[in-house]
């Protein structure tokens, strides 16, 4: 059956009917593998034919001999290549036992996607691409059976929304990756275990939803600097462009909403170590927002991302500058109380963003446990009540 993921971003595929057995490499990969066997080669034209592979097959589905191969190949010449260190350490992830929400979601590649200076990116134009690869994910409706295309519609409804929300500019004329090396890789950035549909565009969400809250993390934290400086307008500004930002995160809820649970559960079967617990993108917002209970530091929430837990542990919130500017007596009253206020929103927003991803999982999940060795719902339903702005002590 001949598919394509459409796009800027995309490669071009044929999925095969699965097999019990892994699948047979492409011949055009087994010449690029015998190429490097000899020398290093060209990476970004090695990690496209693997990348054509993992989608007509599922990246659980790759035989152990071209994994073993792969894996050779990042030991010998990653430090030469450190996209394609990144890229194949994400296509390995499940080979090495080493599956989670970071490589399965390719961010280390993300990342240094977004970090290559000369691509000229941040947060905004890489969830503007994303958003726009998604788009041209779903758009081929044609063909499809009538409640398929309904949904598709319904999705690229609701994706456009998003795309007006990060980027107004593009909405007639979707971005295109930078010209660069990095910009390249971009394409290469979705690498899903299984061949179902809607994984693709599962995938963009979960990376839109780490830059949204990398964003947000960015804007309280520059708050608490100004809150330190005793520039409280400028902290109000702060707060109140990341109240904006948060919209997006429920927009994004809205386009995953559009997933059937009969298509989430066939490919989430492949999914188990990699789950949204492991989020070091919102935990590093929580730390920047408050300072939470020694019982949540102490929790699976904390444990599961061993690096932000070590930064908890030294850096700053604006809860905790703000009380302190309070207690100090540095600031006018007024100018505390449009902060108070602000922050107040986006603790409201919170709490709707959290209640909404909690239907989602009822829905989606029901009883079923948590990818990430959590106990699902239930501990979703546990988190309602936590508050983000609270200070130590």
């Amino acid at each position: 059956m001949a598919a394509t993921n459409g796009g800027p971003l995309s490669v071009t595929i044929s999925i095969d009917p699965p097999t019990t057995d892994p699948p047979t490499t492409d011949p055009a990969l087994r010449r690029e593998l015998d190429r490097w066997s000899a020398a290093p080669a060209d990476g970004l034209r090695l990690a496209r034919l693997v990348t054509c592979q993992v989608r007509r097959h599922g990246k659980h589905r790759l035989g152990v001999p071209l994994l073993a191969a792969l894996a050779g190949i990042r030991d010998r010449h990653g430090d030469a290549d450190t996209f394609l260190a990144a890229f194949l350490d994400s296509v390995l992830d499940r080979h090495e036992d080493r599956f989670r929400n970071q490589t399965y979601l390719a961010l280390p590649l993300l990342g240094l996607i977004l970090a290559d200076r000369s691509s000229g990116l941040d947060p905004h134009r890489l969830s503007a691409l994303l958003v726009a690869d998604l788009l041209a994910h779903e758009a081929p409706v044609a063909g499809t059976e009538p409640g398929e295309a309904d949904v598709r519609r319904k999705r690229i409804r609701h994706a456009t929304t998003l795309l007006a929300a990060v980027s107004p500019a593009h909405l007639g004329d979707p971005p295109a990756p930078p010209p660069t090396p990095a910009g390249a890789w971009l394409a290469l950035t979705v690498l899903p275990v299984s061949v179902v549909h809607d994984e693709y565009f599962f995938l963009r969400c979960l990376q839109i939803h780490e830059l949204v809250f990398t964003v947000l993390t960015e804007g309280l934290r520059d708050a608490t600097r100004a809150v330190r400086c005793r520039r409280v307008g400028d902290a109000v500004a702060h707060v109140r462009r990341a109240r904006t930002v948060f919209h997006r995160a429920a927009l994004l809820f809205r386009i995953v909403a559009t997933m059937r649970p009969a298509q989430f559960h066939d490919f989430r079967r492949f999914t188990d170590g990699a789950s949204a617990i492991q989020s070091e993108a919102y935990k590093r917002f929580e730390i920047a927002c408050g300072d939470p209970a020694a019982e949540r530091i102490a929790s699976e929430a904390f444990s599961n991302v061993p690096v932000v837990l070590a930064e908890a542990r030294h850096g700053d919130s604006l809860a905790r500058a703000t009380a302190d500017l309070r207690r100090d007596g540095g600031a006018a009253g007024p100018d505390l109380d449009r902060l108070t206020a602000e922050v107040e929103l986006v603790e409201t927003a919170h709490h709707r963003w959290r209640t909404t991803h909690h239907r989602l999982a009822v829905r989606m999940l029901g009883d079923a446990p948590g990818s990430g060795h959590t106990a699902g719902v239930p501990y979703l339903r546990q988190c309602l009540g936590n508050r983000l702005f609270t200070p130590a002590g």
